[in-house]
């Protein structure tokens, strides 16, 4: 059986800080979490999810919109193909981040 000198009940932000806190003084922290990743409500399903859709919503909603302000977004579309790259490559990252090593009781 393993020991701990910390058990953090939650992944949110408040338990990854706990935990960090912990780790730093030397401790050993474990974090319970009920769902298979971590970040808690607030990063997988509730407000970052869904305010990142909605900048992105209005974002191409001005790109498609520039032309009503005499500009135009021809020959823009290689910068933001590769700024979508960039945006999917850094979403991948940290998908590898929120699967940590697991053990089950």
């Amino acid at each position: 059986m393993e020991t701990y000198d910390l058990v953090v009940i939650g992944s949110g932000p408040a338990g990854q800080k706990a935990a960090i806190a912990a780790a730093k003084l030397g401790k050993r922290a474990a974090v319970v979490e009920r769902r298979n990743m971590v970040g808690g409500v607030c990063i997988n399903t509730g407000t970052v999810p869904s305010k990142t859709l909605r900048e992105a919503v209005l974002y191409l909603t001005g790109l498609s919109q520039r032309e009503l302000y005499g500009q135009s977004y021809q020959g823009e579309e290689r910068h933001h193909r590769r700024r979508s790259v960039r945006a999917h490559d850094a979403r991948d990252r940290q998908g590898d981040r929120r699967h940590p090593e697991s053990a089950r009781a």
